[in-house]
């Protein structure tokens, strides 16, 4: 099964994500959105804009990552796609103009099936969930990124970073907890940031049933 977004305004502006029967978890994002590469790199004075700009480089870079999804997410997942006819049918929004939130495709292949079904905003219940659950999936993963460069360059805003995802957490809206595991691990025990960042981390992996010490072989 396959999410696809694109958006010009998002953050990152493209990305994908296949789920297959197995439970493996494919993501792929570019982002497009930023500046040019001329004025991305031009020379700039702060160590602000150099950060920002460092980060704006980094964003552009296709991104992939691969891990194992939880099986009660894969069979949620799965089972949601069966209640749609493995989305045969048109569920966008068209009763009246609404705002652009990106184009949202969701595709299944197997060999009785390839269909897919794009759209903006759809009033299915099912595909609102689905939505919810990849556009979770994708801040999950990109927020991890983000607390990669933080730790590198801006360890301030970590504290930031953490709390936002811990009221996701706490909300329920995290998804796939496991696949930032090892940055929030890292964090956990890094004496070099702030206290309650460290804190923070650990209730994060705690709620999500993950170990607070970080696997050293990683």
């Amino acid at each position: 099964m396959v999410f696809k977004f694109s958006w010009k305004y998002g953050r990152p502006s493209d990305y994908i994500v296949t789920l297959h029967r197995s439970g493996q978890l494919d993501y792929i994002s570019d982002d497009h959105s930023l500046t040019s590469p001329q004025e991305r790199n031009r020379p700039v004075e702060s160590n602000a804009e150099q950060s920002v700009q460092a980060n704006d480089a980094a964003s552009r870079e296709r991104f992939t990552k691969q891990f194992q999804a939880t099986e009660s997410l894969r069979q949620k997942i799965f089972a949601l796609a069966e209640q749609l006819k493995f989305f045969d049918g048109q569920f966008d929004f068209t009763a009246h103009p609404i705002a652009q939130t990106g184009a949202k495709t969701l595709g299944y292949q197997d060999a009785d099936h390839h269909t897919s079904t794009t759209y903006n905003y759809s009033e299915n219940p099912s595909i609102q969930q689905l939505t919810e659950i990849f556009q979770g999936i994708s801040l999950t993963i990109e927020s991890g990124r983000k607390l990669d460069f933080d730790r590198r360059f801006d360890k301030l805003s970590l504290d930031q970073d953490l709390k936002a995802l811990d009221d996701l957490s706490k909300d329920g809206h995290l998804y796939e907890v496991q696949a930032i595991a090892p940055q929030l691990q890292r964090l956990a025990v890094d004496r070099t940031v702030l206290h309650i960042a460290q804190q923070t981390a650990q209730r994060i992996l705690t709620r999500a049933g993950l170990p607070v010490a970080p696997n050293l072989t990683q």
